[in-house]
């Protein structure tokens, strides 16, 4: 990962050591870690939702209004859920067309980045909407999103640097 806001190491190092814990705690017990891996999901999308917002939120915090700030810091957290490539796209192109550009010129649509993220959103949804029935991702597949998904943030914290 080259993220160089602190905050966002953290977090995503959080989500790497769950990582490297549940591929130990699963590997006697494959059903375990299929849920374990759902589990693991929610918290990495919620990862990628709250740092994106922080990301926002330093961005506007620059501007050295707190009125302002405080506004869009509302607005983003009432707004912005579920980040996935639209979602993302679109916050940026609500601060800048540039930004947005700047995005979809380092991510694309369809590419790898863009659909590991989608897969782990997916997999989110559907513990969430449909239960433990179709539990379908492992832990390695999980770690595999993941690591391919960071670009997302390192482009976005490139963009709002």
């Amino acid at each position: 990962m080259t993220c160089i806001e602190p905050y966002l190491i953290k977090r995503c190092e959080e989500i790497e050591l769950l990582l490297k814990d549940a591929s130990r705690w699963a590997a006697s017990d494959e059903k375990a870690g299929a849920h374990l891996a759902a589990y693991i999901t929610v918290l990495i999308i919620g990862v990628f939702e709250d740092c994106i917002e922080h990301l926002f939120t330093q961005r506007v915090h620059k501007t050295g209004d707190n009125e302002v700030e405080s506004y869009v810091v509302k607005v983003i957290g009432e707004r912005f859920k579920n980040p996935d490539y639209g979602a993302i796209s679109g916050l940026l192109k609500e601060f800048s067309p540039e930004y947005q550009q700047k995005f979809k010129d380092k991510v694309a649509h369809d590419g790898q980045e863009a659909t590991a993220l989608e897969s782990i959103l997916g997999n989110k949804n559907s513990l969430a909407h449909i239960g433990t029935a179709k539990l379908e991702i492992s832990i390695k597949e999980a770690d595999e999103y993941f690591r391919r998904a960071l670009p997302i943030l390192e482009t976005i914290e490139n963009i709002l640097a």
